[in-house]
């Protein structure tokens, strides 16, 4: 992982997604792959996290170490240690270091105003996915970073880490 995309400051978007741009089954990760589990948390202690209901309820706890804020025009925070937002960009303006986690529409509003990307690239599609990563416009990012893996005892697909900076950024 390259240190100027870790360390650029502003709104950064981290997913996970298969060939198809599936990132969701049934409010569930459709897939288990450890060393992604691993970069996530790398990537995003100490900082604050921005996430849809539905992915603060398929977590299913506050991830510790971390501000959860979870964005919802009529919900709660399903759970103690994850505070509720209503406005995106309110919520963009007042954190300097946001790391937005999910779902599909939580993307599809960060994506205009995000200056880096982590992504992981899986290699497979899953049938019956259900929530989807936005389509990028190439465009406007350069790719700064890449990792390959391959299958292992761990890891059913092979995957990749990628890490993109927004072009001028």
């Amino acid at each position: 992982m390259s240190a100027p995309v870790l360390s650029a400051p502003g709104l950064s978007v981290i997913a996970a997604y298969d060939r198809g741009r599936a990132i969701g089954r049934g409010d569930t990760l459709p897939w288990h792959l450890p060393d992604d589990l691993k970069r996530f948390k790398a990537l995003t202690l100490g900082r604050p996290l921005l996430m849809g209901y539905r992915t603060a309820l398929s977590i299913g706890r506050a991830l510790p170490g971390r501000r959860n804020l979870v964005l919802s025009r009529a919900h709660d925070a399903p759970f103690a240690g994850q505070e509720i937002v209503r406005d995106f960009d309110a919520v963009c303006a007042a954190e300097r270091d946001l790391c937005v986690i999910g779902g599909g529409e939580v993307f599809a509003l960060a994506l205009p105003h995000a200056r880096v990307l982590h992504l992981t690239e899986i290699d497979t599609e899953i049938e019956g996915a259900d929530a989807h990563f936005p389509a990028l416009a190439h465009a406007d990012w350069i790719e700064v970073d890449r990792i390959a893996h391959a299958p292992d005892a761990r890891h059913r697909w092979a995957f990749s880490f990628v890490d993109c900076m927004r072009c001028g950024a």
